[in-house]
């Protein structure tokens, strides 16, 4: 267990609505009534399963059946042989997985996203990635409060995560500017600008 933190009741309302506000922003796509949608997202198996499927491809990687045993759902429960066994025909049959033989061991099947609906599975991963961005943003410049703030700077303070947000902020901000005008955000500066003004 990490640090232990004591929440104010004014906190615990804050953070509570906060997630909230996460779980309905995942809803927030074109894909809610698509079929492989509502199969891979329905059960708490074939998410999990969905999941490694997502870091898998995003590795540029297959996955395999010992990828799956690996697998966990809510409750760190380990996702049972049968149930897999079971999960991957029914994909496979859907139309939804693709089945490759292994270059290293024509013997092994290693699996992916069924090409007929990776362009949705991606389109999918980017709104939810803008959603997490509005909601994020959302929560801490209206929701939260400043003992919460201050608390999730402190968990923040890693360089690379430091780095991350430092190269978002000065794309947004060209970005912004871009959009809507110089003259619209005058307080919004690009990072390497601010830093260049305090050198000279």
């Amino acid at each position: 267990m990490g640090k232990k933190r004591n929440w104010s009741n004014n906190e615990m309302r804050s953070l509570t609505r906060g997630e909230a506000m996460h779980y309905y922003s995942t809803g927030q796509h074109y894909y809610t009534d698509r079929d492989w949608y509502i199969w891979f997202l329905g059960n708490a198996t074939r998410y999990s399963i969905f999941q490694t499927f997502l870091w898998k491809y995003g590795n540029g990687e297959m996955v395999s059946y010992t990828d799956l045993t690996r697998t966990e759902k809510i409750g760190s429960q380990r996702l049972k042989i049968d149930s897999i066994k079971a999960t991957i025909r029914e994909g496979l049959s859907l139309g939804y997985i693709e089945a490759f033989k292994s270059e290293k061991d024509k013997r092994v099947t290693m699996y992916s996203f069924d090409q007929s609906i990776l362009q949705e599975v991606t389109d999918y991963c980017f709104m939810m990635r803008r959603n997490r961005m509005w909601e994020s943003a959302s929560f801490i410049s209206q929701y939260s409060t400043e003992t919460t703030n201050k608390e999730l700077a402190t968990a923040g303070l890693k360089k690379d995560w430091l780095d991350s947000i430092s190269k978002f902020i000065s794309l947004f901000a060209i970005t912004a500017k871009n959009a809507f005008g110089e003259d619209q955000l005058p307080n919004v500066v690009p990072l390497k600008e601010v830093d260049k003004k305090r050198i000279s």
